[in-house]
């Protein structure tokens, strides 16, 4: 595990693990490497925020958005997928891993709109 550009833990976790092929990516919300977060009422910046995450930590495994086998995503309304879906195909840029969306009452920081976790099967060493 290195963890160049995912951001740093905000608990007693680590932010991905790799066991049996494949990469456990934990749960990425809109905190960016400084703890900065986007506005409560900007959930496209919240959203870009979350995926850039994902893909950093994926990136710090040697992985992309393509290896990516299935996703959940957490949201406080479940109005918000639309908007969230169309900021998540831009990362996965045509890749369609396994979805599950599901409404939470709130999350650790109740300015937060959204959380996503995912499964990315890993890589053998040398490809």
């Amino acid at each position: 595990m290195n963890q160049q550009k995912g951001p740093a833990p905000l608990g007693s976790y680590v932010q991905t693990m790799t066991v049996n092929g494949l990469c456990f990516v934990s749960g990425q919300v809109p905190v960016g490497r400084d703890g900065g977060h986007p506005p409560a009422d900007d959930l496209a910046a919240q959203a870009e925020q979350v995926f850039a995450n994902l893909q950093d930590c994926l990136a710090d495994e040697g992985l992309a958005m393509s290896d990516v086998v299935s996703i959940t995503t957490y949201l406080r309304d479940i109005a918000d997928g639309p908007e969230v879906t169309a900021v998540r195909n831009r990362f996965f840029a045509g890749h369609r891993p396994t979805s599950t969306v599901v409404e939470v009452s709130g999350f650790l920081d109740p300015a937060w709109r959204l959380e996503v976790q995912a499964i990315a099967a890993a890589r053998p060493p040398g490809l």
